[in-house]
Parts: structure tokens; C-alpha cells; sequence
């Protein structure tokens, strides 16, 4: 390996690092927001859910490798612009080439690992994590339940705890605008909470309108039954997927999440190598009038990628374009682009 490729390689290692670092930072917090704020405000155990979020961990990298790499060459390259070394290098008779080939190789063995890791590890961390989550904290009502918590069930009604003594719960209440439950005691097992000795009252505007009392009950509570993989093509192999797919649109269904999700297994972590082509080839078209990205333009670059992907899955998984094109089209637009500035660009 020549002096050249060792220093774009560790160079990029480094700026790859740290970006990989902060992506998955921001994807657990949004773990964070979206589903264990809420068990935190109910009491549920932190060293669990921190526990959970390891298991987080590796779909977090797999995601945000990609990502990280266009990161991490844009604001590489844009240094090397602003230091004056690509103009060196070209004074040198170094060709574009030999700056493009290290980084398009090192994009590809990304695209690589992601590929393996997300058909090998990620599922299995998300289902560990899943039933760590159930078992700790799911089926143990200490964990969540508190005298005075509220929480909704599948139906949308709101469910208030008047007391906790142990594993007993006591005056709870059901209520929506139809009707009240009342019961005096109740038992909370895997996300259902079964309800004894109550009464059911419905109202008509603003008048009680029935009384019918109850011996036993049970409610699914909406909040408890928390799936982090909420997308069930996530969950299945390539081959199943695959089958799955074929036959949706044999019975004339389109079955857009699960072809866009099928395609997207490929084509996320091919962005590594499209990403090495494109700030490559950008870099070297913004020194021919001697202009600087900056890290506000690479962060731009960054987001837009990130903007048109997220798109693009809503509107596959929606039928509303292609599956293959939702899936690939981020991809096909960032490789046009890096391929036209790259021909374009200083030689």
C-alpha cells in the first residue's frame, strides 16, 4: 500500500469514526424520545432500558455507516481542498484516480460489512432487546405501575391506578367520553391488565344511560404493548422476504413495504461506494474555481441525502412510487451527480 492510500485511509478512518459516533448518538436519542421516555416517566427500570439500548446499538451502526462515510469524506475532502493538497497532488502529476480507488474500496468493504451485520446481528439484537424490555419491564407491574399513573388501552380509553399495594392494584378507573369502568381491584400480566368486581356505566350526552356490573374484565394497554421493530419485513430473512413479496403480488396485491424493504436491504449499504464517488468527484470540482464546501455545506450534503431517503421509504412503503426506485433512487441520484462532477472536474 503507497504513502498516498495509508494517509486517505486513516484519514477517513478518523473523520469516519467520530461521524459514526455522533449518528448513533442521535439515533438513540431518538429511541429515547419516541418509546423509552415514556416507561422512564413511569417508573420503569434505567439499567434495563440502557441495557435495551445496547441492543439498539448495532442497528444504529449498520444505518448510520453510510451516512457517516459521506460525512466523513466531504469534510475530509473539503480540508484537503481548503490545505491546498489536492492542488499538490494534481502539481504532482497525481491523478484523480488515485485519490478515488482507496476511498471507493474502503466504501465498498463498509457496504460489505453492513450488508453481513444486517442480516446476522441487527435482527437478533432487536429481538433480544424486544424481549428484555417485555420480561423486565413489561411484565412487572412494580416497574410501571404507581398509585396515580395513567395510561391508554387499545381502544383509546384512559385507564387510571389509584393504588399499587404489591402485586395488587387497586380503584381503577376506565373512562372515555361513552362510558366509566369502575373496579376495585385488578392484575397487570403481559401488557393486559385483567379487571374484578367493577361496574360499567354508559352515558348518552351528559346523562348516565345503563349500570350493568362485571365479575371479570381485561384491557390491552396501548402504551405496554410496545414492538421496537414496528415494519414486520424487518424481521425476516432475504429469502423470506423475498418469497413473501412474490406472493403478495401474485394474489394482485402491490405490497409496497415489504418490496421496498426487500430493496432498501441493498441498496442502504451500497451509498458507501456511491458516497466515495460523489464527494470524490465533488471535492475536485469545487477546486477548479478554488471554492471551499465548508461544514455547513457539508452538513447540508449530509442532511439532503438523509431527507431524500426518508422520503423515498415513506412513499415505496406507501405505493405511491416504485418500491425499486424508492428504494435505489437516493443512490442512482448521488452516483449521477458524483459521476457527472467527477468528468467535470479539475483533472
Amino acid at each position: 500500500m503507497k504513502i498516498l492510500d495509508r494517509y486517505l485511509l486513516r484519514e477517513a478512518l478518523g473523520h469516519l469514526a467520530l461521524g459514526l459516533l455522533a449518528i448513533v448518538l442521535l439515533f438513540l436519542a431518538g429511541a429515547v424520545y419516541e418509546v423509552l421516555a415514556p416507561l422512564v416517566a413511569k417508573g420503569a427500570d434505567p439499567y434495563t432500558l440502557l441495557r435495551y439500548l445496547l441492543y439498539r446499538t448495532p442497528e444504529a451502526l449498520v444505518r448510520g455507516a453510510p451516512v457517516a462515510y459521506l460525512f466523513a469524506l466531504l469534510l475530509l475532502l473539503s480540508r484537503m481542498g481548503e490545505d491546498s493538497e489536492l492542488k499538490a497532488l494534481l502539481a504532482l502529476g497525481v491523478r484523480r484516480e488515485r485519490v478515488l480507488l482507496p476511498l471507493l474500496f474502503l466504501g465498498l468493504f463498509i457496504a460489505l460489512v453492513a450488508f453481513l451485520l444486517g442480516e446476522s446481528l441487527v435482527p437478533r439484537a432487536l429481538a433480544a432487546g424486544q424481549d428484555l424490555l417485555r420480561r423486565e419491564v413489561l411484565e412487572r407491574p412494580r416497574a410501571l405501575l404507581t398509585p396515580g399513573t395513567t395510561f391508554q388501552d387499545a381502544q383509546g380509553r384512559v385507564v387510571y391506578v389509584g393504588e399499587v399495594e404489591g402485586e395488587r392494584i387497586g380503584k381503577l378507573r376506565v373512562m372515555s367520553w361513552e362510558e366509566v369502568l369502575l373496579a376495585e381491584e385488578g392484575r397487570f400480566q403481559k401488557g393486559v391488565l385483567f379487571l374484578e368486581r367493577g361496574e360499567r356505566i354508559t352515558y348518552e350526552r351528559d346523562r348516565p344511560r345503563t349500570l350493568a356490573r362485571f365479575q371479570r374484565g381485561e384491557l390491552v394497554l396501548k402504551d405496554l404493548t410496545f414492538d421496537p421493530w414496528p415494519n414486520p419485513a424487518n424481521r425476516m430473512p432475504l429469502s423470506e422476504l423475498k418469497r413473501e413479496v412474490e406472493r403478495l403480488r401474485a394474489q394482485g396485491v402491490k405490497a409496497g413495504l415489504e418490496a421496498t424493504t426487500y430493496y432498501r436491504r441493498f441498496a442502504e449499504p451500497l451509498t458507501a461506494p456511491i458516497f466515495a464517488l460523489f464527494a470524490v468527484g465533488l471535492a475536485f470540482y469545487l477546486l477548479g474555481g478554488s471554492r471551499s464546501l465548508g461544514l455547513v455545506g457539508v452538513a447540508v450534503l449530509t442532511f439532503f441525502y438523509y431527507a431524500t431517503w426518508s422520503v423515498g421509504r415513506i412513499m415505496g412503503e406507501q405505493n405511491a412510487l416504485d418500491p425499486f426506485l424508492a428504494a435505489f433512487g437516493p443512490n442512482l441520484l448521488y452516483g449521477a451527480l458524483g459521476l457527472l462532477l467527477y468528468l467535470g472536474g479539475r483533472r
